[in-house]
C-alpha cells in the first residue's frame, strides 16, 4: 500500500489536476473514490494501471475544478490483507 497517505493539490479555478499514486500489493487491490462534501466522487475520472503482478497505479484526473470541487477526496485501497485510505486535499493554489 502507499507510503504517503496526505497529500495536498493546489489549483487554480477553471483548471484541473491530474494525481497518480503507485500501489505495491498482492493480491490486486481494489479502490474507490469519494468526496468529503457528497457521497460521489465529484466528476474525477479514475482508473488502474497494472505495472506488474504486485505494482499498481491509480491515476484520478478532474479536467475542470471550481469552488465546489475544493475539500477533501478520499482514495480508500482495499484488498484481502487490508485498507490504506489516501487524503487528497484540494486547495485554491496560492497566487
Amino acid at each position: 500500500m502507499p507510503d504517503i497517505n496526505n497529500i495536498t493539490l493546489g489549483v487554480s479555478d477553471d483548471t484541473g489536476f491530474t494525481f497518480s499514486t503507485t500501489v505495491i500489493a498482492y493480491p490486486k487491490p481494489s479502490y474507490v473514490v469519494l468526496f468529503e462534501k457528497s457521497t460521489n466522487n465529484n466528476g474525477i475520472w479514475d482508473s488502474m494501471t497494472v505495472n506488474t503482478i504486485n505494482n499498481f497505479t491509480v491515476h484520478l484526473n478532474k479536467t475542470t475544478v471550481n469552488q465546489a470541487d475544493y475539500g477533501i477526496y478520499l482514495l480508500n485501497i482495499t484488498n484481502s490483507f487490508g485498507i490504506s485510505t489516501i487524503h487528497v486535499d484540494v486547495v485554491p493554489q496560492s497566487k
